[in-house]
């Protein structure tokens, strides 16, 4: 076993107790969906280690897998998006050091070192790039207690910081917020974020940026809806076909026991 998926684990175990009254954690994740679902604001987030909206950073430390090449973990959203930014434009040496690399902020780095850059072709990808590496962040996490609180601090290895652990499912977390409007409330960025930290939002909400991610993570989430009610659906088409079997077969039972009682009369 990996030793640090091996150490997240153990951790996971020792902590627990403690774990139980984190506002992420998984039996206050309930109440958590109710107040999300039926309150009307707007959720904003940054920051990767803010404790309530952290998860929904591209910085959230949560190694995930892509199903269509399984050697390869990402380990934040923001590994994946600069990854595939490199694979777009053949730029195979950065996407490398990018997979190779421990903090998103050196990630970021390495994404403006893609070589043979070129801004439409990119933005014509980008949002379907973010898109799918959310889909596989929330849905495709190497373990469910791998999900981890913030990333390493500046220079240091992602391998060796410890984490503290956060229990619960990261698309759980996300259904959560039933319909709010999620924005990235980043104070330097007006494409992905708003441009405005989130004291400053609302004031300012016809001066704000492009929100991207947001609008990104709101596309995930309803495609995560849509697919626990197909799920559901179907789930439920077979406990009824199931119960009508069950009720063909006694009905039959009960129509040869009628036959053997007539034949004894006779």
């Amino acid at each position: 076993m990996n030793i640090q998926l091996h150490a997240y684990k153990t951790a996971g175990r020792l902590s627990r107790i403690f774990w139980n009254h984190h506002p992420l954690s998984s039996l206050a994740l309930g109440k958590m969906a109710e107040s999300s679902s039926s309150s009307s604001n707007p959720l904003y987030f940054w920051r990767e280690t803010d404790p309530v909206s952290g998860y929904l950073s591209q910085w959230y430390y949560c190694p995930f897998r892509d199903d269509g090449d399984e050697k390869k973990t990402y380990k934040t959203a923001e590994h994946y998006m600069m990854h595939h930014k490199a694979l777009l434009f053949n730029d195979e040496k950065v996407a490398l050091q990018i997979l190779r690399a421990g903090h998103p902020r050196e990630v970021k780095s390495l994404g403006r070192k893609v070589s043979n850059f070129d801004e439409a072709t990119w933005n014509a990808h980008r949002r379907e790039i973010v898109r799918r590496g959310n889909m596989l962040k929330f849905t495709n996490a190497v373990s469910e207690e791998g999900f981890q609180k913030g990333t390493p601090a500046k220079g240091k290895s992602a391998v060796k910081r410890k984490y503290e652990p956060i229990e619960g499912s990261l698309r759980e977390m996300l259904l959560s917020t039933g319909e709010r409007e999620i924005i990235e409330a980043s104070p330097f960025d007006r494409i992905w974020g708003i441009g405005f930290k989130a004291a400053d939002a609302e004031a300012a909400r016809e001066s704000w940026g492009q929100n991207l991610l947001g609008l990104e993570l709101m596309e995930v989430r309803r495609i995560l809806r849509e697919q626990g009610e197909e799920r559901e659906t179907k789930k439920q088409k077979k406990e009824r076909k199931r119960e009508d079997e069950e009720k063909d077969g006694g009905e039959k039972e009960t129509g040869k026991k009628d036959e053997d009682e007539k034949d004894k009369d006779e």
